[in-house]
């Protein structure tokens, strides 16, 4: 199985109906489709992933990979059998969702905001592609500029360009078409997928500039390097293809050492989400099960294929005009972030206005006993005073809330209002 899988993107670089015919013909990008310029070229790429090749290889050309990558001068690295840069399709993603979460012991609901922001989506299903998250934290939407035929040759080379065949508004849907068995967040809650609310989503197509290289190993044996090129030095994964039938008195246990096929070097991992779940107080464990369900659903080896469009790069074209695809452009993120931002305030006092309200109700009925301190010559009077306190601070708290309401529901952004009075006007 693993040799399986591990072969599939050798393979797929070799055959002519994959990258190969990707480089006959230019995708014609919707206009709103932004891509990040390669940060260096295929040399400082090799040079980058010389010493890890180099070692791979039986430390061939080691001293020369060495020097190359923390001396330079005329150190020479070893030689890729064939290395290409690419654009990569992919989606950020940010969104804010209510639903229900379903505490397995008493089957009790609750309702659930989530706030997704940062999300990665593979924009094609390229097998080890389509599964990782490529960017990390220090990919601002400042790196990013309009797609133009310009792109398609940087640094001296020509880059291969993939088309779009996935569309995140497929998988808001298929999200909600989710069994219980697939929306399990933990043994003792349940998240509720088909009763998805969503009270703001913004997809942003960003093409992901890469470098794959293929380096030979040991006899039988090849390895694909994916190095993400948007920064320097770039992280970097590695796939082992063909391993070698070693006799049983000289086991080598490659699972051990690649995980499910890959490698992963130069910094830390990415998620695909980031999520925060407020319950409505921000509940940690859902945050990180939500997340990880989230990731499970493109982290998996063919889970990005289960999502590629019926009608392929046609069919994404389509959802391009959708108006929840949006620029990926700094203006368009912080105006979105901020509202989103203003909900989770809103989220968060309501919860303090109801456990203060139920305080005071506490308080009047006599089931809460009032410790005042230095104790009250007048014990009835003391109470008052302090339940008048408590009264003022609530209705200063829903003052607060009212004018948070009010400017929210006044700096939505304009696309998404328009949108939500189409949605009304066509369930009418």
């Amino acid at each position: 199985m693993l040799r399986q899988r591990a072969g599939a993107i050798v393979r797929d670089l070799n055959r002519t109906s994959s990258l190969r015919s990707y480089s006959q013909k230019v995708p014609q990008y919707h206009p709103k489709v932004r891509a990040i310029p390669f940060a260096f070229s295929k040399e400082a790429a090799i040079r980058h992933v010389g010493v890890t090749a180099s070692a791979g290889c039986l430390f061939r050309d080691f001293i020369g990979s060495l020097g190359a990558k923390y001396i330079g001068g005329n150190f020479q690295p070893i030689q890729p059998i064939r290395i290409q840069p690419v654009y990569f399709p992919a989606w950020f993603l940010d969104a804010e969702v209510e639903s229900y979460l379903t505490d397995e012991d008493d089957e009790r609901q609750r309702i659930v905001t989530a706030y997704f922001n940062d999300c990665y989506l593979p924009g094609a299903a390229f097998d080890l592609l389509g599964r990782l998250a490529l960017r990390n934290d220090r990919v601002e939407p400042a790196l990013a500029v309009p797609f133009s035929q310009s792109l398609t040759h940087q640094h001296g080379s020509d880059v291969i360009c993939m088309p779009y065949t996935i569309s995140p508004l497929d998988v808001i849907s298929s999200t909600r078409s989710s069994s219980f068995n697939h929306a399990t967040t933990d043994e003792d809650a349940r998240f509720e997928p088909r009763f998805i609310k969503t009270n703001i989503e913004a997809a942003y197509p960003v093409l992901i500039p890469l470098y794959l290289a293929q380096f030979p190993m040991v006899q039988q044996f090849e390895s694909t390097f994916v190095i993400e090129a948007y920064s320097q030095p770039g992280r970097f994964f590695i796939q082992v293809s063909g391993p070698p039938e070693l006799p049983e008195e000289h086991p080598f246990d490659l699972e051990k050492y690649i995980g499910c096929d890959y490698l992963f070097l130069g910094d830390t991992p990415s998620s695909h989400a980031k999520a925060r779940v407020l319950a409505p107080k921000y509940d940690k464990n859902a945050s990180e099960n939500v997340a990880s369900w989230f990731d499970g659903l493109f982290s998996e080896p063919g889970g990005a294929e289960k999502l590629v469009h019926p009608k392929g790069a046609a069919g994404v074209d389509v959802h391009m005009d959708d108006p929840r695809v949006r620029e990926w452009t700094t203006e368009e993120v912080n105006s979105i972030r901020e509202w989103m931002n203003q909900g989770e305030a809103i989220v968060q006092l309501k919860d303090v206005v109801k456990n203060l309200t139920s305080i005071e109700d506490q308080m009047q009925s006599g089931s809460v006993k009032v410790t005042q301190w230095p104790p009250s010559s007048d014990p009835k009077q003391g109470l008052e005073s302090v339940t008048a306190g408590l009264e003022s601070f609530i209705k200063a708290e829903l003052d607060k809330l009212q004018k948070l309401e009010k400017s929210r529901a006044n700096t939505a952004p304009e696309w998404w209002q328009q949108r939500e009075k189409q949605q009304t006007l066509n369930r009418k």
